[in-house]
């Protein structure tokens, strides 16, 4: 009967890692550059205004912080034109 059990914890501990990970890939965390304050913007979002956007490519698609006047940056992402974009404490 333990067996049963502990097979069940596990295969419920994969599905959750399972899960976890697809929601990372489907969204890409975004920092505050003020306050800190992160938020998980959905990966499509972030494409398409990477997408549309004619700036300059050196920076990273960015989002108004809804806590504080400040603009929020991915921590870690892969624009659509092939550059990747990594969080650095400013």
């Amino acid at each position: 009967m333990g067996k049963k059990v502990k097979d069940k914890r596990r295969a419920k501990m994969k599905l959750e890692r399972k899960a976890n990970k697809l929601k990372e890939e489907s969204n890409v965390l975004f920092r505050c550059l003020g306050c800190g304050t992160e938020e998980l913007i959905p990966r499509e979002v972030v494409e398409e205004f990477d997408f549309i956007d004619d700036g300059d490519l050196s920076l990273p698609p960015r989002f108004k912080c809804e806590k504080c006047p400040e603009q929020m940056e991915p921590v870690l992402y892969k624009s659509v034109h092939g550059i990747t974009y990594e969080w650095k404490d400013k």
